[in-house]
């Protein structure tokens, strides 16, 4: 009887050391949702080869990443995808898309420019870009970290979702639609 119970625990220990052994091997080889984000949105890019300035949540709860990336002409791209490497949003970043009408737009004067809150300007500058206004669903921090703006999803009446990137200025860089994974030309190097 000893022996059995002896045996059965070699047996148990070897099973045990192997199942160890295949999860510390997938341990060290599982992809971050980052890195999945980043290879999608590095992938799909036009203008080969990219440089990624930075990755982070996007705000949304639903593990989604926002994705900086400059291209090799050093023009700034984000890009909002998921764990599965779906790409959502794709936008090349180059003006205020309100051309300095921002604030003006949300009653900012530039006295009061101190005394709001930098994240609810950002917040009600991206819904007061809503032709008929809308609510905003989700808002964080958007990892850029030359020109910290902020991630905004808001809803319209009609009940689009829409991504946008706006600064503590009243000024909006980036407003799309979200919706199905975007589809992307094949990329030939």
């Amino acid at each position: 009887m000893k022996r059995t119970t002896l045996t059965m625990g070699a047996a148990l220990a070897v099973v045990a050391s192997a199942a160890l052994a295949l999860v510390s091997a997938h341990a060290e080889t599982a992809v971050t949702p980052h890195e999945t984000a980043i290879k999608a949105c590095s992938t799909v890019n036009p203008a080969q080869p990219v440089e990624v300035v930075n990755a982070v949540d996007d705000g949304s709860g639903i593990g989604f990443s926002l994705v900086w990336l400059n291209d090799k002409d050093g023009n700034l791209w984000m890009c909002d995808a998921d764990a599965e490497g779906n790409v959502f949003s794709y936008s090349l970043v180059t003006k205020d898309l309100l051309e300095g009408a921002g604030p003006e737009l949300i009653g900012l004067t530039e006295a009061s420019f101190g005394e709001a809150d930098p994240q609810e300007t950002a917040e009600k500058v991206c819904v007061a870009h809503l032709a008929d206004g809308g609510n905003v669903l989700a808002s964080a921090a958007d990892g850029f970290e030359t020109d910290p703006g902020f991630v905004i999803f808001v809803k319209d009446k009609q009940g689009g979702i829409y991504l946008c990137n706006a600064t503590s200025d009243a000024m909006i860089w980036a407003f799309e639609p979200i919706g199905e994974p975007l589809t992307f030309p094949e990329q030939v190097s």
